[in-house]
């Protein structure tokens, strides 16, 4: 290789290590923002069911009488009981997106009426609908991280985490499941590790990854991601590539060992398509 060739391709090398760390830096930025704005808005939700479920106590004062009235004793507000399952129910919780932003650790979820719906022992965390729900949350489906554990092959443990249904159904009953997270609408990512552990960063990145599939909950249809060497590494999107400008949405950005990209996309009619990029090294 000539000199002139080999300094051009090193400037490459060292201008796209450079972007790399650009665009992480600003991914940290913006995850950091979206966790505190989360975590406000999180606080506000709660702030707003204790409210409508305080048991507000009222004092008369009554005229004289003669004699003397027995004393009423006060009664005791009754524990509110986890409600009813209904035929279609938004499951609201923590964090919808990352398992990594878990915030408080609810082992229960709430309806829209802020009324209990789900709650066992058995749970570590739950994720479902959050504020005002704008990536459409799924109804009639959270996800849970259990307290159960799956031993990897290096003797590691990880969680195991499934779907469940209002009736507290699992979903998928594979304990090799560790990593759930929605995208959008009915669209999840489901991550499999079974040797070692994943690597994840602010919730946004996950470089470890053994096995990764894009499942959609209402069609029961599956995108298997393939592997890399070892692992899958993955990215919620960011709009780096401006297909926005071309009716598209960005929702995850799975980064190959050769830095080539395949970012997966939502188009007008909700479909599920992907637009590959070559590093150019």
């Amino acid at each position: 290789m000539c000199p002139a060739c080999a300094k051009e391709r090193e400037d490459t090398r060292k201008k796209k290590i450079a972007d790399d760390k650009a665009q992480d830096d600003a991914n940290r930025i913006k995850n950091e923002k979206l966790k505190a704005e989360n975590a406000v808005a999180f606080k506000k939700k709660q702030a707003e069911i204790a409210e409508r479920n305080k048991v507000t106590e009222v004092y008369v004062t009554m005229g004289k009488t003669k004699g003397v009235a027995p004393e009423k004793k006060a009664e005791t507000p009754v524990k509110k009981a986890p409600a009813k399952p209904t035929k279609d129910v938004l499951f609201f919780a923590n964090y919808p997106g990352s398992m990594s932003m878990s915030g408080n650790r609810l082992n229960y979820f709430l309806n829209e009426n802020g009324d209990t719906v789900l709650k066992s022992k058995d749970y570590y965390s739950t994720f479902g609908a959050f504020s005002d729900n704008k990536y459409n949350f799924p109804k009639n489906v959270g996800i849970v991280v259990f307290n159960e554990e799956n031993t990897l092959t290096n003797g590691k443990t990880r969680k195991i985490v499934d779907f469940v249904d209002a009736k507290g159904k699992r979903l998928f009953n594979d304990n090799s499941i560790s990593t759930i997270f929605h995208l959008k609408d009915d669209y999840f990512v489901i991550g499999r590790s079974k040797d070692f552990g994943e690597d994840s960063s602010w919730g946004y990145n996950y470089r470890r990854i053994q096995e990764v599939d894009i499942y959609n909950t209402k069609t029961k249809k599956t995108i298997t991601l393939d592997k890399d060497r070892r692992n899958v590494e993955i990215y919620v999107a960011f709009d780096h590539r401006k297909l926005e400008d071309q009716g598209l949405k960005p929702m995850l950005m799975r980064r190959y060992s050769n830095y080539d990209e395949d970012v997966y996309c939502l188009n007008d009619a909700g479909e599920m398509i992907v637009k590959r990029f070559a590093s150019g090294r």
